[in-house]
């Protein structure tokens, strides 16, 4: 998107205010989408405009540039569709039964109307009740998990401290709960949700389902993170939550359905060839089978699996157990989330 003279300084400006360490020049261009020359100019623009812009060099001896968040007080104000756009997304997590997102969002969109001149919030609010009357929640069948009060706020502090905590964790049998000492690195939401960690003492990373946690409790120490874990990495290894060995897809989309599937994110790893036919050529690197499977389903024929030949076959199974179960005449495996 590109934006007017004025409008650029308006957006350094916040971005610098915003900036904890500050911005070298090389990130102010990345974040105008502008070249380092244009940058320079708009951040002496902004240097003559705040004397009270400050600068100092980082440990590599890169200079960086800070303005101090007063210094907008009564200048930059937040957009209406900002406000409503936040509280859009808490309606949403509501939704998903992600109440304790949604409770911090609202948080900030409170914040953000607080730090707003009465006159600006008296003109937005209109605004606001507008877009967010016209902005919906679509209805999606999924899970709604329900989580046990106290259990995020416990885990954000142990993962921010790096502290083990004390879970109560109950299997997906009945019976009591398990006690586990878990060293906790990451949430990852989507679906039911569930922590990323691993047991004292063990390296191996696992998921655990947040709407299992009966209840957490921070131990007082702490533990030593994993400096060669990253949780996006972790996560981009499957193509849902379950993590698997990963393998090498190749899915083929028909002309009926390219259009749509070159809009569509399969996996962040994909690459996506046009065919001279129209056809889609998918490929991409990912664990998580069964879901890939799930997936897949809902595309119809319009997908067909090119490799590997074990994912068209699980596939095929899970399709004669649904073709079975509804009234078809099939041979179908026991398990349809397992191929011979």
């Amino acid at each position: 998107m590109r934006y007017g003279p004025s409008e650029r300084l308006f957006r350094l400006a916040r971005s610098l205010a915003g900036a904890r360490v500050g911005l070298t020049l090389d990130e102010m261009a990345a974040e105008l989408e502008v070249g380092r020359r244009t940058a320079e100019r708009l951040r002496d623009t902004l240097v003559a405009m705040f004397p009270q812009m400050e600068s100092s060099d980082d440990e590599g001896r890169i200079r960086r540039w800070r303005l101090p968040g007063s210094a907008l007080i009564g200048v930059v104000e937040a957009r209406a569709e900002a406000v409503a756009a936040i509280e859009a997304t808490a309606r949403e997590c509501d939704v998903n039964g992600e109440n304790d997102r949604a409770a911090l969002l609202r948080e900030g969109s409170a914040t953000l109307r607080a730090v707003m001149r009465p006159d600006a919030l008296r003109r937005s609010e209109p605004d606001i009740a507008a877009l967010m009357e016209a902005e919906g929640v679509a209805m999606r069948p999924g899970p709604r998990p329900k989580l046990r009060a106290g259990v995020l706020p416990t885990l954000r502090r142990a993962i921010l401290g790096m502290q083990p905590v004390v879970v109560r964790y109950a299997g997906p049998h009945a019976g009591e709960p398990t006690i586990r000492v878990l060293c906790p690195y990451g949430i990852l939401y989507g679906g039911s949700g569930w922590l990323v960690g691993h047991v004292d003492d063990l390296p191996e990373m696992r998921l655990w389902r947040l709407d299992r946690i009966v209840s957490a409790d921070l131990l007082d120490r702490g533990f030593q993170r994993r400096e060669d874990f990253s949780l996006a990495a972790y996560a981009a290894q499957s193509f849902g939550v379950f993590q698997e060995e990963p393998i090498d897809v190749v899915l083929r989309l028909s002309p009926e359905v390219a259009d749509e599937g070159e809009a569509w994110l399969f996996h962040p790893s994909q690459s996506i060839v046009r065919e001279t036919d129209g056809g889609l050529t998918v490929r991409f690197r990912a664990g998580g089978a069964l879901e890939m499977c799930w997936h897949l389903f809902t595309w119809g024929s319009g997908i067909t699996i090119v490799e590997p030949p074990e994912l068209r076959t699980q596939l095929c199974d899970m399709a004669a157990v649904v073709a079975a179960h509804h009234g078809g005449d099939a041979s179908v495996s026991d398990d349809p989330g397992k191929s011979e």
